[in-house]
């Protein structure tokens, strides 16, 4: 077997042809270490570009890092901006239920079993509260609300630390494939970069749930008043303030001598004098219960008008409504007459309320 490689070398024109013996083993050796060093240079370079390509994804990550957490910053910022506003609207709303009486009426309806209670505390165990005006000025120069102690105090709320935690476990998974938390917390500088947006998040979150939930809450209070107005509109729309025809009293409410039994009877409406045929109006808005013939009172209406507040007409020539007609202060309902037990053009016109009697003049404006 040969034991060497023979290298000739061909010179041009007509130089001596030159050969060169290389041992078989050098031979193979210098293949070898030419193709591991090949090979080498191969895994290197391929190294070396993954190494770059890291190094500037690492840098796109670090400034998009950047870029979402100023981005995250702005939204706190304006999420606080928001917050201040939605405090104003609740102070203004705070104001109108005062003004409008709806915080006193909650206040009589919570304490109404305070005597009841020891040291003065209503049924949510809370002091009673003193709706006078001086004490609603104070009321309204009061510390920061409840809401406005949570967005301050965030840090100290299980629900924050909570959300904290899942954000940082949510950012840890993306580095590692074997979700080894503990483990990837502390494994490079770009993880825990990502991790100091965790915080960020979670404030985020927990703040946006705070303002959601004081924003659905100040949306069911406006409600309420909202609909405690159009029941104090509705309630004074039915409110019978004038008078039901253009006269003069001729007779009060009260005891008084009956020109029909000759005694002393108790006199349960007024009477207004006026010409026959004089309109009666309807005082305020109602729904005509009555209307038509009915003993001693001659042609009479009664209406309805919520609340539990009645007035009937009596002695009137002639009536302009049915019963079950809607009407609204103002309409004419009859006319002045001289039907019944009278003794003279006049209409009886009596308040009733929950079905009681009361003077009319008490409700009377005109």
């Amino acid at each position: 077997m040969d034991r060497y490689y023979t290298l000739m070398i061909i010179p041009e024109k007509n130089k001596d042809v030159r050969s060169i013996k290389i041992p078989r083993l050098v031979f193979k050796s210098i293949v070898f270490l030419f193709i591991t060093f090949t090979v080498l240079l191969g895994i290197l370079t391929y190294d070396y570009w993954n190494v770059l390509s890291q190094v500037y994804e690492n840098k796109h990550l670090l400034v998009e890092n950047r870029q979402l957490k100023e981005q995250v910053q702005l939204f706190q910022m304006k999420l606080n901006s928001i917050t201040e506003d939605l405090e104003r609207i609740n102070v203004f709303e705070r104001k109108l239920r005062a003004i409008t009486g709806l915080e006193a009426i909650q206040a009589t309806t919570v304490d109404s079993g305070s005597a009841a209670r020891p040291n003065g505390s209503n049924v949510l165990g809370e002091p009673d509260r003193d709706y006078s005006p001086g004490s609603m000025i104070r009321i309204f120069k009061q510390q920061p609300t409840k809401t406005a102690q949570k967005l301050e105090q965030f840090e100290d709320d299980k629900k924050y630390q909570e959300t904290k935690k899942s954000y940082e476990e949510k950012i840890a998974t993306a580095y590692v494939q074997n979700n080894d938390f503990s483990y990837s917390k502390e494994w490079s500088f770009l993880t825990r970069q990502s991790l100091t947006m965790a915080p960020l998040y979670a404030e985020f979150d927990y703040k946006y749930e705070v303002v959601v939930s004081y924003l659905k809450d100040i949306e069911v209070r406006v409600h309420q008043l909202d609909q405690h107005l159009l029941d104090k509109e509705s309630f004074l729309r039915s409110t019978p303030t004038l008078l039901p025809a253009a006269g003069h009293l001729t007779s009060s409410y009260g005891p008084r001598m009956s020109p029909y039994a000759g005694r002393i009877k108790m006199h349960e409406g007024i009477d207004v004098g006026a010409p026959s045929g004089t309109a009666i109006i309807a005082p305020a808005d109602g729904v005509v219960t009555y209307s038509g013939a009915k003993p001693g009172f001659g042609n009479f209406v009664q209406i309805d008008h919520g609340y539990g507040v009645e007035t009937i007409y009596g002695h009137a020539s002639t009536l302009t409504v049915k019963k079950g007609q809607k009407v609204v202060r103002g309409d004419r309902i009859a006319t002045v007459g001289n039907t019944g037990y009278s003794t003279g053009p006049h209409v009886h016109y009596e308040v009733r309320v929950n079905g009681t009697p009361v003077d009319p003049l008490y409700y009377t404006l005109n």
